[in-house]
């Protein structure tokens, strides 16, 4: 399916500024060095940062490395980017986190500065096809790469009730996990499991109690998400991010990242102030301010936490 909105990225300039200050500090001798944009997505930090480090005379030789698992995002990226490629500025790659050595080994230049956004760009989740969202009826899916694992639908089919209640909990932080949990089972066993996001959505509206029901977010948002990271083993992936970074990273070299919810954020703050391969650039992490948030307003959940590798 073909979308066409336009994904604007998030804390764009303090990204952009932390991952491009380790360069200015090579000598001029140096080979070309690279930055690896870890997730890809709508091509907003990749576009940045080719453009900062062309913008400089003692940058210019440098290389961005764009990685995403989701093929779409990766063809969409080769198209819109066809001219930096060709001019060997930039490198696109369909890699998992998991994977992220060999990609940089097939590149073939050493790292200084790594990112990831842990969110969805706007084309993924505006593609009702992909289940991601509960605002657009599709099929429950939610994996951005379907050639890998098991869809929310097959996930449902087989899962326990306690292991399901344990997902929502663990993973959606959602307080009513055991009622939905419950309640979808319950739904399976009658043979009536949703096969659609709308579907489900409705499912777990009525699991809650009326007055929890109507909150500031949409009553599914904690079980949405709760799935979506299980069947793309998110956290999984991120601890493999981490550990590959202080492999892969030169000393003074940067690791920033931006994520969504508590879960991500505690892995990394964990990261940074833990392991003494890190140390934390932010003791607290950066925020969209009010005029990034009205403007785009998929920045109001976002930290961004940047680390250095000593």
């Amino acid at each position: 399916m073909n979308v066409s909105t336009v994904h604007v990225p998030i804390l764009l300039k303090p990204i952009v500024e932390a991952l491009i200050e380790p360069f200015l500090a090579l000598p001029e001798s140096a080979p070309p060095h690279a930055i690896i944009d870890c997730t890809l997505g709508g091509g907003g930090h990749t576009g940045a940062l080719i453009q900062a480090l062309a913008a400089q005379p003692k940058t210019a030789r440098h290389k961005v490395i764009s990685l995403d698992q989701d093929e779409g995002a990766v063809e969409r990226a080769k198209e819109r980017f066809k001219k930096e490629i060709a001019e060997g500025k930039l490198f696109v790659i369909r890699s998992r986190f998991s994977e992220v050595d060999r990609a940089v080994e097939s590149a073939g230049f050493p790292i200084l500065g790594m990112m990831a956004d842990l969110g969805f760009s706007s084309d993924q989740i505006e593609d009702a096809e992909r289940g991601l969202s509960f605002m657009r009826q599709g099929p429950l899916d939610m994996r951005l790469d379907p050639a890998h694992g098991h869809s929310v639908y097959e996930f449902l089919n087989k899962v326990t009730e306690k292991e399901l209640e344990q997902v929502l909990s663990e993973l959606g932080e959602e307080r009513f996990s055991k009622r939905i949990a419950s309640a979808i089972i319950q739904a399976r066993r009658g043979r009536q499991l949703p096969d659609t996001t709308t579907a489900l959505a409705e499912l777990v509206v009525r699991a809650l109690p009326p007055p929890a029901r109507h909150g500031r977010i949409h009553a599914a948002t904690r079980t949405f998400q709760a799935l979506r990271i299980h069947v793309n083993e998110e956290m999984k992936e991120l601890d493999q991010l981490l550990a590959r970074a202080i492999i892969l990273l030169k000393p003074g070299g940067r690791l920033a990242v931006l994520s969504f919810h508590s879960l991500e954020d505690r892995k990394v703050k964990l990261a940074f102030r833990e392991d003494e391969s890190f140390r934390a650039l932010t003791k607290k992490p950066i925020e969209a301010d009010d005029q990034e948030v009205r403007e785009n307003p998929r920045a109001r959940s976002a930290k961004l936490r940047i680390g250095e590798r000593t």
